[in-house]
């Protein structure tokens, strides 16, 4: 194996950037909740924190069925509900099995 092959692998074995959307009330909890996911995610996951009482942001607190806050969903896959009580670390398996716990359900 060359090194481009090299490279070209360790390219594939990078994790995938994530969008992850925080719905919050301003509260404690969400910025708690907020801190968590900023302190553990990697440079390339877009977080975006969303008021839930903004009238821009009814619309996708509709279709995510957000009804408590913090709210985290992510790839609009995943909802976790709360202040996570775990650590949050990027990578794939991390995301593979918050998707298989927290699934987002339509």
């Amino acid at each position: 194996m060359g090194p481009r092959a090299s490279v070209k692998k360790l390219r594939m074995a990078k994790n995938s950037p994530h969008r992850i959307e925080i719905f919050s009330g301003g509260c404690g909890l969400c910025e708690e909740a907020a801190d968590i996911v900023e302190l553990g995610k990697c440079k390339d996951c877009k977080m975006e924190v969303l008021d839930v009482n903004s009238e821009e942001n009814r619309g996708i607190v509709k279709r995510y069925s957000i009804s408590a806050v913090p709210s985290i969903v992510i790839d609009g896959r995943i909802k976790v509900v709360g202040v996570p009580t775990f650590s949050w670390f990027c990578g794939d398996e991390f995301y593979k099995m918050l998707e298989e716990k927290f699934p987002l359900k339509p």
